[in-house]
């Protein structure tokens, strides 16, 4: 089996040592050496193996004849990974332990579907993904063989996994209630789930499903969460990984512009981005970038956002308003040939 290697950029990978390189982004091989496989945008994995999920393509590697995965390794010489998420993990288990991997090959794509898509499509998928979140270490590389033996325990152990996750599993039920009490809008021609939810009480808990709850069924790739209290609206719109990942499923909507959203709140809210509260807009490349109104800080795919919420002083009809207009403004238009021609009975049936 080749030796993993964890490498900080893709421009730490040794020069002239073909690699495998897995899941993530990395710079084109030179003809003739090395693999990549990843659903990353950019990816030069081989067309035939193309996949939602890097772990997918994984398996569909591994179903290959042994001469034809031979030929496409190109002779190389270790597996390079350059970050440290579900996915990543659940592909290395499958090149590093196949045959235990193939045991479980429907659960670790439901694994890496939470990991990189918020998709949930059974309790232990997601316990299992959480665990792996949940993971921290300095040593990358210690941290991916840790993860790797836990998962390997977690997939033969739907009760540890739930255990270990027990926290993350109640607040996705708790996220999934707090839909369910909620009005739902499914845009489907907009690839969007809007939810606003009814006026809180003073006191209670904002308005703040975690990710998994809302993306959960995979339905749309946009999710705006609209919130009541007495001080104002709460607000949280964030784009889903289809938009950005390579996947082969699904056509991926075009992204709204954030940075041109958020400017057109702020200016309907009459309030200064300098201000401790204030619209805000995580950077349009990233995977799955979202805008809230509140503080600054707001971690990257964070799962909730509750701390960082604050209250606007629009409603949240206009908030809707506003970010459907966003999105319809990405929608591809086809060519007008709706028009009769000159020689052209429109009426002729």
């Amino acid at each position: 089996m080749l030796p993993i290697r964890f490498v900080a950029r893709p421009s730490d990978l040794p020069e002239g040592a073909p690699a495998l390189t897995l899941d993530g982004a990395f710079p084109s091989p030179p003809t003739g050496a090395g693999l990549h496989l990843a659903h990353w945008p950019g990816n030069h994995t081989p067309t035939a193996l193309r996949r939602d999920l890097s772990t997918e393509i994984v398996f569909a590697f591994l179903d290959l004849p042994a001469e034809e995965r031979t030929r496409l390794l190109n002779g190389s010489e270790f597996i390079a990974l350059n970050h440290y998420d579900t996915d990543g993990i659940c592909a290395l288990f499958a090149l590093t332990r196949q045959e235990e991997a193939q045991r479980y090959r429907n659960l670790l794509v439901d694994v890496a579907a939470s990991g990189d898509f918020h998709a949930v499509r059974s309790d232990h998928a997601l316990c299992i993904d959480a665990a792996l979140r949940n993971l921290e270490g300095e040593d990358k590389l210690a941290l991916t063989h840790e993860a790797l033996d836990v998962l390997g325990e977690l997939l033969a152990d739907p009760k540890a996994a739930a255990e270990r996750a027990s926290a993350d599993l109640a607040a996705y039920a708790a996220g999934r209630a707090a839909l369910e009490d909620a009005l739902f809008d499914d845009l489907i021609y907009m690839d969007m789930g809007v939810w606003t939810a009814p006026l809180r009480a003073a006191g209670a808990p904002l308005f703040d499903p975690g990710r998994h709850a809302f993306f959960a069924d995979a339905r749309a790739d946009r999710a705006l969460l609209l919130g009541r209290t007495a001080g104002g609206t709460t607000a949280r719109f964030v784009l889903g990984t289809y938009s950005f990942f390579d996947v082969v499923s699904r056509r991926p909507s075009p992204r709204p512009d954030l940075a041109a959203l958020c400017k057109e709140l702020n200016e309907a809210e009459g309030c200064s981005t300098d201000g401790t509260l204030c619209w805000r807009h995580q950077d349009q490349r990233g995977a799955s970038p979202e805008l809230w109104f509140g503080t600054d800080g707001l971690p990257l795919y964070a799962e909730h956002a509750a701390e960082h919420l604050g209250e606007s002083q629009l409603s949240p009809e206009q908030v809707k308003a506003m970010c459907i207009d966003a999105v319809r403004a990405t929608w591809p238009l086809p060519d007008d040939d709706d028009e009769a021609g000159d020689d052209e009975d429109i009426f002729a049936v």
